[in-house]
């Protein structure tokens, strides 16, 4: 059956018509069926209702999407994993850092320790041992060196035999040591610290099972009202250089090819932490670097890791020092005078 096409004129007669005329009467009128009519007057009108459209309001919530970016060079260090830190090893990369004048840090996750907070079972624990706290320390030493020459020497081997009072396992013995170090940190870097959050961090969250802003955690290491600390809830950030931008992560994956899946998917340089593995490479593309960096804490002293052995590889103490674009993995075997002569 051929459908004739409505004219202008037609579909207008209608219009005009169709609150006062039947549609059979409309129809005689044009030569077309009262169903056609019908069928046209219902599409006129369904055309002409203008409906507003349906906006949504914005959510109330916050994006997640501005994670903290620095500039320039930088040093980078994976789970320091305080007050567990492997002072040695980090000693010598502030050295380093000195010297090449790099005056700001990121802290790549597991920045703190919080074996207080964590869930796994305890362990076994040495003899506590007691000893000097640091004000009796450096009250006994500042005497030491006032004694005559014969004795001194005495004095000194009396020190070292008598020790550090061990730190109390719990939660203030922990963080009192941890504030230490940050204060040390803090003096270290001038130029500013960004501390990346790391699954260590989270253990906060387990214990109070309640969202909380990573700068409570300044506040607790004193350095909540130090304008050149800065936390942000990320568990990376950015570090943008001449030879692009570098992501610094503290992934879920520790698997070995973490870094450069990365790297391939977010397209630039990655340097990441939380496996304890230490390798460099590249990604797919070869254009960017995937970097393992290790780790920064003495697992010596991190009784699950040193009571009992398994058939993982070996963790490796590393991290990163980002220069001219750069970057310089460092690890156990660094030749440290020769890279300060660069």
């Amino acid at each position: 059956m051929k459908i004739t096409p409505w004219t202008t004129e037609e579909a207008a007669y209608l219009e005009a018509n169709w609150d006062t005329m039947t549609y059979r009467d409309i129809g005689e009128a044009l030569g077309r069926t009262a169903e056609g009519v019908k069928r046209k007057a219902y599409k006129l009108r369904r055309d002409a209702e203008v409906r507003p459209a349906v906006r949504l309001p914005e959510s109330g919530y916050p994006r997640y999407d501005k994670p903290l970016e620095r500039t320039g060079d930088c040093v980078i260090l994976p789970d320091l994993e305080i007050p567990f830190h492997h002072a040695d090893f980090i000693n010598r990369v502030l050295d380093l850092a000195c010297t090449w004048g790099i005056s700001q840090a990121i802290l790549a996750g597991d920045a703190l320790h919080l074996d207080s907070f964590s869930t796994f079972d305890r362990n076994w624990k040495a003899e506590h041992k007691g000893g000097l706290d640091d004000k009796q320390k450096d009250e006994a030493v500042t005497f030491v060196q006032k004694l005559p020459d014969e004795f001194r020497d005495e004095g000194v081997q009396l020190l070292e035999r008598i020790g550090a009072l061990t730190p109390d396992a719990d939660v203030s013995g922990e963080m009192g040591e941890a504030r230490k170090v940050f204060r040390l940190l803090a003096q270290a870097f001038p130029g500013g610290i960004d501390w990346v959050m790391g699954n260590h961090e989270g253990r906060a969250l387990r214990i109070f099972q309640s969202p909380l802003m990573p700068s409570e955690l300044l506040v607790q290491v004193n350095q909540g009202n130090n304008p050149l600390w800065r936390t942000a809830p990320y568990y990376y950030s950015h570090l943008d250089t001449c030879a692009g931008r570098y992501q610094i992560e503290h992934p879920k994956s520790a698997a070995k090819t973490m870094p450069a899946a990365l790297a391939n998917k977010f397209l630039c340089h990655v340097l990441a932490g939380h496996s304890h593995d230490w390798s460099l490479r590249r990604d797919l593309s070869g254009q960017h670097w995937a970097i393992a960096m290790g780790h920064c804490v003495d697992e010596t002293r991190l009784a699950y890791a040193a009571q009992r052995h398994t058939t993982r590889d070996a963790h490796r103490l590393g991290a990163v020092i980002v220069r001219d674009g750069y970057p310089w993995l460092l690890g156990e075997e660094s030749p440290w005078e020769g890279l300060k002569r660069l």
